[in-house]
């Protein structure tokens, strides 16, 4: 059984994307380490639901309930040096449902690790992912849910770091949390994995390969402002968090609107005051409560900087980008082969036969478009398989020089008078030739 877990409970939108992908592009080097990158990430994603007491697990398979205790056997029965788990909706868990998820760990060293970022660049990356599942209040009008909204996931109750540590580091000594500040300031592109790196313990795994994927899925300010008014426009047709992240975030706003423009989102003055407030805050219960900091806890503080409100966009802006976004759909639907002369069943339900050719033309966008990192996913998949499979066939092959071996120590502690010769003998020569 490995002996430490580092707990990486999140919090969301803070360089958790790019950690997770340098885990997962490295995972068979980290193993070969000794450090198990645990998952996989779907588990991962219940895990977080059900220690949260999540009720959309109802709508989820059955075995969605036993993630967390999956990912736990999994730990339990890695033979290395350690363990790394990481998924940022951990951050959303009570301080009770942290201390029973950790009671399942009993007798493995864990170290909790928070990621944080500027807290002014996070009230706007809050906005916009609540945008992504059909908000439509405008940002100057808006402002995080607070710590006691227990079913927010994207305000303070996940953003605020030092709630999140006190919470999920409640039983732990001080020195086994740690928090790990995302760099604000002019530094190398990877300064941010080297940090969390010295709060798991991997600073010290060599031929670590960096050079991943870095998603961006922020919009710019005019593309924000166009998605709240689709929300608007969408008027609720679009229900359910599974169907919001299909079709408004995966669809619209990652793949159509994010690549159109990457102007930064400003704050009011009133969210500049809220977060300067929270990084204060931050800064003094993080260093009275003595854990662990990798990075500056400077770069909690919001940095003033020329951006516009998406209230100063104007209609021409927005035009011009709902524009591009209605191209590239289009170009999209003709790609995905949709027939835009199929009829509805019913032919008098004329709204709901576009709605059903438009879905159509949607579903296989998106499916083409998905593709790559579908593919990606294949080809990791692929090649883990592999790796089990030559770690199975070694087992297979230790146990028979094991079994072989017994037989030949079985027969060597017969008393001299029930000895057979040629069996010895012949015990001996197959150990030898499945042993060399």
């Amino acid at each position: 059984m490995t002996q430490v877990l580092h707990l990486h409970v999140g919090g969301p939108k803070s360089g958790t994307t790019f950690v997770q992908h340098v885990l997962e592009h490295n995972r068979a080097v980290l193993e070969e380490a000794g450090v198990l990158v645990a998952g996989p990430r779907l588990d991962l994603i219940h895990a977080a639901m059900a220690i949260r007491g999540d009720r959309r697990l109802a709508d989820l398979p059955e075995s969605a309930a036993g993630a967390w205790e999956r990912v736990v056997d999994q730990v339990r029965a890695w033979p290395g040096r350690s363990a790394v788990v990481s998924y940022e909706l951990f951050a959303n868990a009570s301080a009770d449902q942290a201390r029973a998820a950790l009671a399942l760990l009993d007798g493995v060293e864990v170290h909790v690790v928070v990621t944080a970022r500027d807290l002014g660049t996070a009230i706007a990356s809050s906005w916009q992912e609540q945008l992504k599942f059909g908000l439509t209040r405008p940002l100057e009008q808006w402002s995080p849910p607070q710590e006691s909204a227990a079913d927010s996931e994207w305000g303070w109750r996940t953003m605020q770091p030092a709630n999140v540590a006190a919470r999920w580091g409640a039983d732990l000594p001080p020195e086994r949390v740690h928090v790990v500040t995302v760099p604000s300031g002019p530094v190398g592109p990877d300064e941010l994995w080297h940090r969390f790196a010295e709060a798991t313990g991997l600073d010290d795994v060599a031929d670590l390969d960096l050079a991943v994927e870095r998603a961006n899925e922020s919009l710019g300010v005019v593309e924000a402002e166009l998605l709240r008014r689709v929300n608007t426009a969408v008027d609720g047709r679009i229900r359910g968090a599974r169907q919001k992240s299909l079709w408004q975030r995966d669809l619209l706003a990652h793949t159509v609107l994010a690549p159109i423009g990457r102007e930064p989102i400003g704050l009011t003055a009133a969210h500049l005051d809220e977060a300067t407030a929270q990084a204060e805050e931050a800064v003094a219960a993080i260093t009275a409560a003595g854990y662990r900091v990798h990075g500056d806890l400077g770069d909690l503080r919001p940095t003033t900087r020329d951006a516009r409100l998406p209230g100063e966009v104007t209609d021409e802006e927005v035009a011009g980008s709902a524009a591009l976004a209605l191209a590239d759909l289009l170009v999209w639907a003709r790609d995905a082969g949709a027939d835009v002369h199929a009829r509805p069943a019913a032919e008098e339900d004329v709204a709901g036969g576009r709605a059903a050719r438009v879905k159509g033309a949607v579903r296989g966008s998106l499916e083409r478009v998905t593709a790559p990192v579908r593919d990606r996913r294949v080809a990791r998949l692929e090649q883990r398989i592999a790796e089990l499979e030559e770690q199975v066939a070694q087992s297979r092959a230790l146990h028979l020089r094991v079994a072989t071996l017994s037989d030949v120590v079985a027969q060597l502690l017969l008393p001299a008078a029930q000895q057979d010769e040629e069996i010895t003998m012949q015990a001996l020569r197959t150990y030898r030739d499945r042993s060399l």
